[in-house]
């Protein structure tokens, strides 16, 4: 299949009432038939309109799974305009309206759509003669719609990160929260004492579950030692405000195959986070 019209090509389908010449001569009377059309203009041209029937062809294209050439019409072409002449909805021009550029006043915008250009991606795409459709400053306009498409596009794969470590976040302070998971290690199950227990009895299982719970208190801190600063931290790093724990979950998570030192503090492992997710980022940006 074809892809869809450029963002230089804007394509509208209607339907004209075409007489029957046949029809009409046999029965007298003039008969008209409901044919579908596709009307075609181009970014910067006001003088070309191009007319065709919806359904007649429009290229060749090859066929992804035979590998042979098949017909593509208009209607196909422009499936996405197409499905909306259907639905009686309005056929947009596909893209960024030029509504929503803010270096544009109202009248420029009026001039614009008067030259057949509606989006921002039709403007930053002009060129040769049909920029030159725009008179003087026609060049700036174009770089500022490609200026804004581009920035738009950081943007939004600035967002996708930003909502990735959300998710993240999410499902770390999920498994905090599961139970059985710290609770069991600080000995918190109280055992069963029967009836028959001893007074004497019930003091020595106090006295040694208070020993098991210092060993075990004992054993974090010695965790927490391990897991302490060894320097600043860059306030603008994402895992700044992480807990070390969480950014080793982290770690393990995004990249599997990453060797975390036991001997790392919380300021090294947020760098390292850091150069961890900036890999991923970059890798997503080069896809």
């Amino acid at each position: 299949m074809s892809e869809n019209n450029s963002s230089l090509t804007y394509a509208v389908f209607k339907t004209l009432s075409v007489i029957n010449e046949a029809e009409s001569k046999k029965k007298g009377r003039p008969v008209y038939d409901d044919q579908e059309i596709c009307e075609i203009r181009f970014s910067g041209n006001k003088q070309t309109v191009g007319v065709f029937p919806a359904h007649e062809q429009s290229e060749w294209a090859e066929d992804p799974v035979t590998n042979e050439r098949v017909r593509i019409t208009y209607a196909q072409k422009y499936n996405d305009q197409y499905k909306k002449f259907k639905a009686g909805a309005a056929q947009a021009a596909s893209g960024t309206p030029v509504e929503e550029l803010p270096f544009l006043t109202q009248g420029k915008r009026l001039e614009l759509k008067a030259l057949n250009i509606y989006t921002a991606e039709a403007l930053a795409a002009l060129d040769g003669n049909n920029l030159k459709m725009l008179g003087m400053g026609g060049r700036e306009l174009k770089n500022q719609a490609q200026t804004y498409l581009d920035n738009a596009a950081k943007g939004a794969d600035l967002a996708a990160v930003l909502s990735e470590n959300d998710e993240l976040r999410r499902r770390l302070a999920e498994l905090e929260g599961k139970p059985g998971k710290k609770g069991a290690r600080k000995g918190q199950t109280v055992p069963q004492v029967s009836q028959q227990t001893t007074e004497s009895e019930m003091e020595n299982d106090v006295t040694d579950s208070t020993e098991e719970d210092e060993e075990v208190v004992d054993l974090e801190a010695g965790d927490e030692t391990t897991s302490e600063n060894d320097g600043d931290i860059d306030p603008e790093n994402p895992f700044s405000d992480w807990e070390t724990d969480d950014i080793k979950l982290w770690i393990a998570d995004a990249d599997p195959e990453f060797e975390i030192d036991g001997r790392w503090g919380k300021a090294t492992l947020a760098e390292k986070a850091k150069e961890v997710n900036d890999k991923i980022a970059a890798a997503k940006a080069g896809a």
